[in-house]
């Protein structure tokens, strides 16, 4: 539906709602109110000279607040939160908090929605102290996981990981969901990063650790959990992890590698290093996985190491791959090959470093680092390594 169209259908039902409110018992207020306010026309005016604001503004100042046009009204605020036109939406939203014959479940609903408009318009201090007063005067009732959701959205912004955590964990018992869980996991996974920062590594551990008994299969606790052990030398726990972060999500293995090789070198060498990378490709084949064993063929024999990843890229082609035997050709190659080869490498190698490593699954945002929150959309855990042609 086009905006103007949008507009037209919100002017009839809005002009429904001014005649259902006109309503009154005595024959001589019916004769009275039966004329349409000139605020109406005035509205229309606006409304097809595409002045949309002012349109909605003239059909307010003729719309009587009560029950019949409760939800008009409250449609039109959000309506303006959403244009951005904050105050706009403020203004209304007091407005119906200011009449003594809403009731108290009406209240609760423009409260939520007040909420919304403060958080939007950078009031976070009023936001909270509405929040929090509903929170504790709307125990049991319907609204209380609208609310805490809304507190929970405030601390995350704020970044108070742990206000967030403890009413995360009223959320989820009130009314549990996947993406509540996975987002509260996420906050335990944030403290612990702040923790790491400052070398407490045991409180940092703790958090990844309740962030996996909050969800099982974040990833990110799994592979933070590592990161406090190798730091504390405990370097076979810290490859169990990094064995169990390859289980919850093998499309990370890109990351989880230079990790695994890192402790494994520390400890047992490379032989249950290159077991486990061997083990993956058979799993699930990747472009980290082909490269590191190429790496590692290489150190012993370079034509199986050749031979290998070519045998690899005609079952998986990948960018990535192809540019790695490029680079092995070069070595052995002189004259006019050996410059056509340096070109073609430096084209390949240009097209790899624009091409995004990672992308949201939910709203498709590309980037070249990881974020464990989608700066676009704002969810959790849903930024992953691509894979294909140009990935992995």
């Amino acid at each position: 539906m086009t905006e103007i169209g949008l507009f037209l259908v919100l002017f009839v039902a809005l002009f429904v709602g001014w005649a259902m409110g006109r309503k009154s018992p005595t024959k001589k207020n019916k004769q009275a109110k039966k004329n349409i306010p000139t605020d109406y026309f005035r509205g229309l005016n606006h409304l097809l000279n595409d002045q949309h604001s002012e349109a909605i503004d003239a059909f307010v100042d003729s719309l009587e607040v009560n029950s019949d046009t409760f939800d008009i009204h409250l449609t039109l605020g959000n309506l303006f939160r959403k244009k951005g036109e904050i105050q706009k939406a403020i203004n209304i939203h007091q407005s119906l908090l200011a009449r003594p014959e809403i009731s108290q479940r009406e209240m609760r609903m423009v409260q939520l929605e007040l909420a919304s408009d403060f958080m939007s318009a950078g009031l976070l201090d009023r936001a909270g102290r509405l929040l929090l007063n509903m929170a504790s005067t709307s125990r049991k009732s319907e609204f209380q996981p609208k609310i805490l959701a809304l507190l929970v959205d405030l601390y995350e912004f704020e970044q108070s990981w742990d206000k967030a955590i403890q009413i995360g964990l009223e959320l989820i018992k009130e009314s549990p969901n996947k993406k509540e869980i996975k987002r509260l996991a996420h906050f335990h996974c944030e403290m612990a990063q702040e923790l790491q920062k400052k070398e407490q590594w045991k409180p940092a551990f703790q958090h990844y650790k309740k962030a996996l008994d909050v969800d099982s299969s974040c990833i990110r606790a799994s592979i933070g959990a590592a990161d406090v052990l190798n730091s504390q030398g405990r370097y076979r726990d810290a490859i169990k992890e990094l064995k169990h972060a390859a289980d919850q999500d093998p499309e990370f293995i890109s990351i989880i590698i230079p990790k695994l090789k890192e402790c494994y070198q520390k400890v047992w060498g490379s032989g249950g290093y290159i077991k486990f990378l061997q083990e993956q490709n058979q799993k699930k084949p990747s472009t980290a996985l082909i490269m590191a064993l190429v790496q590692h063929y290489m150190e012993t024999d370079k034509d199986y190491a050749e031979m290998f990843l070519v045998e690899q890229l005609r079952l998986h082609p990948t960018i990535k791959g192809f540019k790695e035997l490029i680079s092995l050709q070069l070595a052995d190659s002189h004259g006019y090959n050996q410059q056509h080869l340096v070109v073609l490498f430096e084209l390949i190698d240009q097209l790899v470093q624009v091409k995004p490593k990672y992308q949201c699954r939910q709203c498709g945002f590309p980037g070249h680092q990881l974020h464990w929150q989608c700066p676009s959309c704002k969810n959790w855990g849903v930024v992953k390594p691509i894979h294909g042609l140009e990935g992995e």
